[in-house]
């Protein structure tokens, strides 16, 4: 990988997270398909690096126009070839020639095009749009360090690339009177995550990200974040299990089958900053606290977290029993979530080292028979006798107060 390569490589695993990004994966003829793969399915995003460096003469026009086709034209063209070549395949193939991830069903996935401009040093423009084949995002140094600094979830990220791409098939035209790229980012924070219905075109004046960020709430809100990243560091702690085949899930040999494991874990990846934000809270509490046993905690996303310590001296096998029955009474309180992720660990009060179980419990129909189960485990095993459920509240915003 070239160093320019690795810069993008770095963001990406840092804000999708490692189990969804891979550096140079491969494609037809075992070539390079792109410098980064983003898979985190349903969405897919190819990634595209290159740095050519501006040349400056007096003939800047026409230096212009070649850094434009050999920095972002050429990007363009690999990103459309693995586009091509992603239709006909089943799973990601890594650097090394080895099975990776499952990609999304064709009926489902999301595809998105990234292209990383570098070189330009600020004095080249940035274009981006439908080059032929499906709209590209096209980044330069700034944008690129501004965009994923700040959307560093893959839910945040693609939510973004796919309502920019809404806006412009909309026809909605984007004028850029000194800004870039971080800019519209800006305005589109400012807007609550939304390019607003309405206006047939955009004026994206300059300086309007560093005036968004020098605002006192988005100051507080960052500092806000900081616990959030627990939520990152435990997916990875989970992932380097999975890798380590230490992870016991409820799936049976699960520790040897990548995909049924990341089903689980992509769950958890496909909450935004502030969801990561409140869970982490809500974690960490339950993680400090030695007299409760286990907690159940409903996401803004639908998902419900079930989190379970034990003493020392309990198998896990009888922990991962415990862990997926209150995961099946916690379905029963709050039958409209179809979704529930169990996490079990030693109390780490009482323990030298943890371990981690997870259970995955996906339902849609919650039957009479389903019903008594989740009664008789209330009643004979106490899980969730007599639940005090707190409500996850919290502003992504906070107040000065």
């Amino acid at each position: 990988m070239t160093p320019s390569e690795k810069l993008v490589y770095r963001l990406c695993s840092k804000s999708f997270l490692s189990l969804w990004s891979y550096p140079n994966p491969r494609g037809k003829g075992n070539k390079e398909l792109c410098d980064v793969l983003v898979v985190c399915d349903p969405d897919i995003v190819i990634v595209s690096v290159k740095e050519i460096q501006l040349a400056e003469t007096e003939e800047m026009s026409t230096n212009l126009e070649r850094w434009r086709k050999r920095a972002i034209d050429k990007s363009c063209n690999q990103i459309y070839g693995a586009a091509r070549w992603l239709e006909s395949a089943t799973h990601v193939i890594t650097s090394s020639g080895e099975k990776g991830l499952a990609l999304p069903d064709l009926d489902r996935r999301k595809v998105h095009y990234l292209a990383v401009a570098l070189g330009g040093e600020g004095k080249a423009p940035i274009y981006f749009g439908d080059f032929g084949k499906g709209f590209v995002h096209v980044l330069d140094e700034k944008s690129l360090d501004v965009v994923m600094g700040e959307l560093d979830t893959i839910e945040d990220f693609v939510k973004y690339l796919s309502d920019k791409e809404a806006l412009y098939e909309r026809g909605v035209l984007t004028l850029f009177n000194g800004g870039g790229e971080e800019d519209l980012l800006a305005f589109y924070l400012h807007q609550g995550r939304t390019f607003p219905e309405g206006p047939d075109f955009y004026v994206i004046e300059g300086n309007l990200w560093e005036s968004l960020t020098g605002r006192d709430e988005f100051i507080r809100r960052k500092r806000a974040d900081a616990d959030s990243y627990f939520w990152d560091r435990l997916i990875e702690l989970l992932t380097s299990d999975l890798r380590s085949r230490r992870l016991i899930s409820d799936i049976p040999q699960a520790s040897t089958e990548l995909s049924d494991v990341e089903r689980i874990l992509r769950v958890m990846a496909r909450e935004n900053r502030f969801h990561r934000r409140l869970l982490s809270k809500y974690a960490m509490e339950f993680l400090q606290s030695s007299r409760i046993r286990s907690r159940f905690v409903p996401s803004p996303s639908g998902v419900q977290y079930v989190f379970l310590t034990t003493k020392p001296g309990v198998s896990r096998k009888d922990r991962l029993m415990e862990l997926g029955g209150r995961c099946w009474v916690a379905k029963d309180l709050r039958r409209e979530s179809t979704t529930v992720v169990g996490l079990a660990t030693e109390d780490p009060a009482t323990s030298c080292g943890f371990s981690f179980d997870v259970f995955y419990l996906h339902k849609q129909d919650w039957t009479c028979e389903d019903q008594e189960q989740a009664r008789m485990l209330r009643e004979e095993l106490g899980y969730f006798a007599n639940p005090e459920e707190t409500p996850m509240s919290g502003e992504e915003f906070p107040g000065t107060g």
